[in-house]
């Protein structure tokens, strides 16, 4: 009986919980978006798609244009080429009553012959050869002057020429100016193109820390940020490490190290910063306090800054998962955390007391790894500095 109202209770809780946490899918959603670092990121992903527009606009119109501009080109070229045709007509014609001309005037010539004295004399000749001077000089004047016409007709039609080609010119400069307007166009589209895309990598990854957030801020999970961008951010606070290495290396390290456990190394190295003030107190490469606690007078040593690293990803893992276990590890458990000795280093690192403890960030503190009940503010202000840090970089 008492087994039977068991099962009911927790089904009853199993129903409860799962209508509670199905319901606030759309309220978790808000409040991702109405993050801080998401709206920046929306903001500028909008930034960069509407000068992505413009440019596409810009580009298209000048593309337009160029068309439209070789099109003259091309109607100028064809008008040339047609003037240059009936400027040779005109020329042929010219040509051809000039040659009909002097043909007409050997021709007179030729017809008077080569009259004797008393031939001219004649009345009757004397009429004729006057009569038909007067016809021969009056074709001559229509001839003259219909060549006349067509030399002016040839000279219109060079001026005309002479403007269309000038007009093609200037098209022709007109479209090299396009060609270039174009090409710095289309480079400075294809940047805008890397931009948008540079902003919508920043959008997601910042939808993804505002679900991380809401969360809680799982300890496991993928890094966010880069060794660069956690440098950049630790070299603007004023600290003065003391290291084996650079901070620029240990922060890849516990990226590495995070990566292989798929654990948050971004975060670690946030918990690193403060548990050694940035570094300045970090004795034998101990960057998480492991070891140390209010009546201790000493922590774990660590023989190499990797070896320290690695120690406090594999406790975190420890807090975090209540599944882990040595053989999921991808390194082997920690000698000088769990024991020298390889069995026993397994099993404590198995039957370790306080395992899936703390699966958020938020549940560390409170004696889940440090007494400090602000513990987990602390560390998670830290890392959200950085990552406000390198979004406005």
């Amino acid at each position: 009986m008492l087994v039977a109202m068991r099962r009911l209770i927790i089904t009853a809780v199993v129903s409860t919980v799962l209508v509670v946490t199905a319901a606030p899918a759309h309220a978790q959603q808000d409040l991702i978006e109405s993050d801080p670092a998401v709206i920046r990121a929306r903001a500028a992903v909008e930034s960069a798609q509407a000068a992505a527009h413009a440019a596409a606009a810009a580009l298209a119109k000048t593309s337009e244009e160029l068309v439209a501009t070789q099109a003259a080109i091309e109607e100028h070229a064809a008008r040339v080429a047609e003037l240059d045709r009936q400027q040779e007509e005109l020329r042929i014609q010219r040509d051809a009553l000039k040659a009909d001309l002097r043909g007409r005037a050997i021709s007179l010539y030729r017809s008077g012959g080569n009259p004797t004295i008393f031939e001219a004399l004649s009345t009757r000749n004397a009429v004729l050869t006057a009569r038909r001077k007067e016809l021969s000089d009056i074709a001559a004047r229509k001839t003259l002057d219909t060549a006349r016409k067509l030399s002016e007709a040839r000279d219109q039609l060079a001026k005309i020429r002479t403007t269309v080609h000038e007009e093609e010119n200037a098209l022709r400069e007109q479209k090299a100016e396009l060609d270039t307007l174009s090409a710095r166009q289309v480079q400075q589209q294809g940047t805008l193109a890397r931009r948008v895309a540079t902003a919508n990598t920043l959008l997601a990854q910042a939808r993804a820390i505002g679900a991380l957030r809401v969360a809680g801020e799982p300890v496991m999970g993928r890094s966010t940020l880069s060794a660069a961008q956690m440098a950049a951010w630790y070299n603007t606070q004023g600290f003065h490490p003391r290291l084996e290495t650079s901070v620029a290396q240990l922060a890849q390290i516990y990226l590495d190290e995070g990566a292989d456990e798929n654990l948050r190394g971004d975060f670690a190295f946030a918990q690193a910063i403060l548990e050694t003030g940035g570094f300045a107190v970090a004795p034998a490469n101990n960057f998480s306090g492991i070891g140390w606690c209010d009546t201790c007078s000493t922590g774990n040593q660590f023989p190499t800054p990797r070896d320290g690293v690695r120690a406090q990803v594999q406790l975190l893992v420890n807090y975090a998962d209540a599944g882990s276990r040595a053989a999921l590890l991808h390194h082997r458990v920690s000698q000088y955390l769990y024991g020298s000795d390889p069995v026993v280093a397994v099993r404590r690192f198995d039957t370790f007391y306080a395992k899936g403890w703390a699966p958020t960030w938020r549940d560390m503190g409170h004696g889940n790894w440090a007494t400090d009940p602000n513990y987990a503010n602390k560390v998670i202000t830290i890392y959200r500095k950085m990552v406000t840090f390198s979004q406005g970089a």
